[in-house]
């Protein structure tokens, strides 16, 4: 099953993506549940350089599995996130390819 999660970057955002050390455990954790993580990648302004958010596609059962893993990654703990919307996916193509 697709959990997607979308959220917006909290006001503390910037200073928590300029820290070496948090950004650093959080793409360790992303690296170390790649068997979770369909797509995971930041959300970023018109510029292109700008990051403002995150988008997070979870091969999960359970809303509940979705929320523990987003709860579970270090640059939400350290308050990154901001406003937050989580939601089944029912995928239709993924990776070029149709889903059944």
């Amino acid at each position: 099953m697709a959990w997607l999660i979308v959220t917006n970057d909290s006001d503390a955002g910037p200073d928590v993506r300029a820290d070496d050390a948090i950004m650093g455990a959080h793409w360790q954790y992303e690296l170390a549940n790649r068997d979770t993580i369909l797509v995971a990648g930041s959300l970023r302004d018109d510029d292109r350089v700008t990051k403002n958010g995150s988008v997070l596609l979870l091969d999960v059962e359970t809303r509940e599995e979705a929320e523990a893993f987003l709860e579970g990654d270090p640059a939400t703990q350290a308050g990154m996130r901001g406003k937050t919307e989580i939601r089944w996916l029912n995928v239709a193509i993924l990776d070029k390819i149709e889903q059944p």
